[in-house]
């Protein structure tokens, strides 16, 4: 990029904005480590701030692991391929997962229901294929739990990585997709566009895949270990 090249001949004018004041600690330790040589600070103001469910009188309810990994190996959830037809030739348009998109949508259905009505977090549910995204919007617009907060004011943002960028929520839900038997990862493999997603979360980070297709790769090989040992790992 134009930035990248300006990098190459000032170096030293780079200045490492080193203070976040995003996220916990705990959604900034693996990014750190991995894109920033641990250089990244969490202000002590979101450093320790987790999710908390409160009742209306203000006493908590429950305390959210800050990252989670919800394994989807071994259930059988295949990627499909949306085609389309355009005279005598067959094009692959994007990528989608239904049974992966019914797993994130009773995950967060029952992260609601522990929060009692109107105190609600502002939630984002991100993919990086355009086509998981139409599939989750038609399913969420489906639900009559859900439906009510795409309205204006109601918390909840559907959207691919790239249209996300410069947003952020109190909880990001995280659609993989990939899921073969090729270990087929495809644009996955952009690990800056997923540094992107997964620190749009202030509190709380989703991340639903299939270890068993994604684990074969060393970037989120690592992003699994650091799940299981500094954060919640559900199969």
């Amino acid at each position: 990029t134009l930035i990248e090249r300006c990098l190459d001949v000032l170096p030293q004018a780079v200045h490492l904005l080193n203070v976040q004041y995003r996220m916990h600690r705990a959604i900034m330790h693996f990014s750190n480590e991995y894109f920033y040589g641990g250089a990244l600070q969490a202000h002590e103001t979101v450093g320790d701030r987790r999710l908390l469910s409160l009742d209306a009188g203000g006493e908590t309810l429950t305390v959210f692991e800050p990252v989670v990994f919800v394994d989807t190996a071994g259930a059988g959830f295949e990627e499909k391929l949306n085609e389309s037809v355009k005279g005598n030739q067959t094009r692959a348009v994007s990528r989608y997962n239904p049974e992966e998109a019914l797993l994130l949508r009773e995950h967060l259905l029952q992260l609601l229901e522990k929060f009692p009505e109107g105190r609600n977090p502002s939630i984002g549910l991100l993919s990086p294929y355009r086509e998981q995204v139409n599939y989750l919007e038609d399913m969420v617009r489906e639900d009559p739990v859900l439906a009510p907060l795409l309205l204006p004011g109601g918390g909840l943002n559907i959207n691919t990585i790239d249209g996300f960028q410069g947003q952020e929520r109190d909880v990001i839900y995280i659609s993989l997709v990939r899921s073969n038997a090729r270990h087929d990862i495809g644009f996955l493999s952009d690990y800056r566009r997923m540094n992107v997603a997964m620190t749009r979360a202030r509190m709380l980070l989703v991340v639903v895949g299939d270890s068993a297709t994604i684990g074969q790769n060393r970037f989120y090989q690592a992003f699994l270990d650091y799940c299981a040992e500094h954060g919640r790992y559900q199969t």
